[in-house]
């Protein structure tokens, strides 16, 4: 299964795209490339340059993606709008599921 996750909860600007295998003690995740950059106040200008970098990084394209996971916070307002907001428009345009996680 083939994730992008991405979090704003913080002043950091986070995205990554992994694989998570299914074994004996719960998933293996493999991460296949990250972008991160501490900028509090460029959460809408990074994000989607950083999610597109990752994809080319690991030579997929958004369609190849299986689920998108984001960081929900706690952060501040301005933030988790942008990754939550980033994700959902993701996952949607993508027909995969969105998971928010702490």
């Amino acid at each position: 299964m083939l994730v992008l996750a991405v979090d704003t909860s913080t002043p950091a600007v986070t995205a990554g795209v992994c694989r998570l295998v299914e074994g004996g003690r719960g998933p293996a995740v493999t991460p296949l490339a990250t972008r991160v950059t501490e900028d509090a106040r460029a959460h809408a200008e990074l994000l989607t340059p950083h999610i597109l970098d990752c994809l080319a990084e690991a030579d997929l394209a958004p369609e190849d993606l299986d689920a998108v996971v984001v960081g929900v916070g706690p952060g501040p307002f301005t933030g988790l709008r942008v990754g939550m907001a980033t994700a959902a428009a993701f996952a949607d345009a993508l027909g995969r599921p969105a998971h928010g996680v702490c």
